[in-house]
């Protein structure tokens, strides 16, 4: 008969993971739902009266915070199986011995694990079989078992499952969807998950692997057949052309042909060239986004590890994209460790010097597992004794980092994005950055975010609308750790 999934999220944003279990359990004969917290009256529930075997949680660092204690008063109430996968238990492992109401985690990718854990479930068998699983042996005793191999043929598996959404409006009605093209990245940014999970898959194939073209425009059709309403493509790939010369020419070409949808993607500056740039015009490109980071370049070479990524090569990129007449979206972090506030001016300026239509802000974390989170543990940047609880449940408010210059950089985060649009502003926000953070900035951050999104044509104003009421968590100080309020003590 198959088992009864449900996966919780906090999020009103359709995750590309939860579509893609949800698919492969589908064609092993389960079934699945998605319940979205913020856009449930009483998320438990309605979790129980879907009666599920397991439920499931995709968590990352801060957010995880919410799952967990959500997972709690599930156990409180009544005993599913519980799953947590995703980056945070992939990284921090230890979060399974350390919350008794997580039955198993999965670490790294989970299409192969949460298919043959459900087999065990259903049909009985040995968990200790389950590659990239967590569990407990009959002593509470953790156990991790070895990760498995990195599957390299994308036609074994099925699309991803996009009706397992459809309940939302918010979400079924969008006019812009979400689809990744390639998994994994080469680089080695110490901020960044892929180069620790590089160094776990080590020997369990190639980690970058790329849908063959052919596959991922079979996909958009189909994603278009269903949703004949979406008006834009958004590429989630890491970096979306890695090798433009065996990949990147012959999907683009086919993507003018037969889909021609303006799309956006995200791309490594060093890899922008004059060639890639008309194919992407020519392909209904309308953004592209690129992590520029800072624009100092020791803190992003030196400290960031972003390769030889120098301040001439991030404006001749976006030199590149703009002739093409292609919309610039960049990606900023302040509060890197060592930063000052006039190195965070430099990070305005080279926006500034780019012609960037939209700077994307956030605050450095360095979350466990990561190469940054060593160094700055070791250069005094993060208390030696801190945990991942010191995360909040967003990049978008604060950090854990120790920084002379915090407050100034915290409020310059906020206040940034609005001098790159309106460089006049410099003056005013210069004084503005010293005084103490207020709502006022926090709303005009919120504002200048919503506005860039449409802007860029990411939403539409009626998707603004229906997402905007149930995004409170992004804008919070820190994600609660302690004892939930009871259903409808909002």
């Amino acid at each position: 008969m198959g088992l009864r999934f449900v996966f919780l999220q906090k999020d009103p944003i359709p995750n590309l993971a939860t579509m893609c279990l949800s698919a492969v359990l589908e064609q092993h004969g389960h079934a699945c739902e998605v319940l979205i917290d913020p856009a449930e009256p009483d998320l438990l529930r309605r979790c129980r009266r879907l009666d599920p075997d397991v439920v499931c949680f995709s968590a990352t660092t801060g957010p995880h915070a919410w799952q967990l204690e959500t997972a709690r008063r599930i156990k409180e109430r009544w005993s599913p199986v519980i799953l947590m996968g995703g980056p945070h238990p992939t990284f921090y492992p230890r979060v399974l011995e350390e919350n008794e109401a997580l039955d198993y985690i999965c670490m790294g990718e989970g299409e192969d694990c949460i298919v043959a854990l459900a087999g065990v479930l259903e049909r009985g068998g040995d968990v200790a079989d389950v590659a990239n699983l967590g569990w407990r042996d009959a002593d509470g005793t953790p156990i991790y078992n070895p990760l498995g191999h990195l599957e390299q043929e994308f036609d074994r598996w099925p699309f991803p499952d996009r009706s397992v959404y459809d309940r939302y409006e918010f979400v079924r009605k969008r006019r812009t969807v979400s689809v990744m093209a390639t998994r994994g990245c080469p680089f080695r940014c110490t901020f960044c998950f892929n180069v620790t999970l590089q160094e776990m898959y080590r020997g369990a194939g190639r980690y970058v692997r790329s849908k063959p073209p052919e596959r991922m425009i079979a996909e958009l059709e189909d994603v278009l057949a269903r949703y004949p309403h979406v008006r834009q493509i958004g590429f989630a790939d890491d970096i979306f052309v890695v090798d433009y010369k065996r990949w990147g020419r012959e999907f683009l070409a086919l993507y003018a042909e037969r889909i021609g949808l303006p799309f956006t993607c995200l791309l490594r500056p060093d890899l922008v060239t004059p060639e890639l740039a008309a194919s992407l015009a020519a392909a209904n490109c309308r953004v592209v986004k690129i992590g520029l980071e800072t624009g100092v370049e020791e803190l992003r070479i030196g400290v960031l590890k972003k390769g030889k990524l120098d301040n001439a090569g991030m404006r001749r990129a976006g030199r590149l994209l703009k002739d093409a007449g292609i919309q610039l979206y960049t990606f900023n972090i302040f509060g890197i460790p060592g930063e000052t506030l006039e190195m965070g001016w430099e990070t305005v300026r080279l926006n500034v010097e780019m012609g960037t239509d939209f700077a994307w802000t956030a605050l450095c974390q360095p979350y466990p597992g990561t190469h940054l989170e060593d160094w700055a543990r070791r250069h005094g940047y993060l208390e030696a004794d801190g945990c991942e609880d010191d995360f909040g449940y967003t990049y978008f408010v604060d950090t854990p980092l120790e920084l002379e210059h915090k407050r100034e950089l915290c409020n310059l985060q906020k206040l940034m994005p609005l001098v790159v649009t309106w460089p006049r502003l410099e003056p005013l926000v210069r004084r503005l950055v010293r005084l103490p953070p207020n709502q006022g900035f926090d709303l005009a951050f919120r504002a200048h975010y919503a506005l860039g999104l449409v802007r860029t044509g990411q939403l539409d104003l009626r998707d603004v609308a229906r997402l905007l009421p149930l995004t409170g968590n992004y804008w919070k100080r820190r994600a609660r750790t302690g004892p939930a309020p009871e259903p409808g003590g909002r």
